[in-house]
């Protein structure tokens, strides 16, 4: 479940629903391919996980280098989806949801 922001009730209200809602359906089916491509690497992952079981001897050394090599390359397509924040920086519910729970500024004392 998404949470929704406290702001989005003002952004309907000042008439930005259509672009507020754009973008939740944009979110919406990133989300999905995301869940879809996580589906499909835990397979693949599963499928070199099972393999590496039942190989003996040498062979289970060169399959731990498979599984391992799929770990790094499924984490760096991870980071690299997830640092790909300009499919997300326009939405406007964002931009109000980042404003909403920005930290506060530092005080300075004297």
């Amino acid at each position: 479940m998404f949470a929704v922001p406290l702001g989005f009730a003002q952004m309907v209200k000042d008439g930005g629903k259509q672009s507020c809602m754009a973008c939740c359906e944009t979110m919406m089916k990133q989300h999905d391919e995301m869940q879809k491509q996580m589906a499909g690497m835990d397979a693949r992952l599963q499928s070199l996980v099972n393999e590496m079981n039942r190989a003996e001897g040498a062979a289970r050394i060169d399959t731990m280098a498979a599984v391992i090599n799929e770990l790094v390359a499924q984490r760096t397509t991870m980071q690299k989806q997830m640092s790909a924040k300009d499919s997300m920086a326009g939405c406007p519910m964002m931009k109000q949801s980042e404003k909403e729970f920005a930290p506060p500024a530092p005080h300075e004392h004297h």
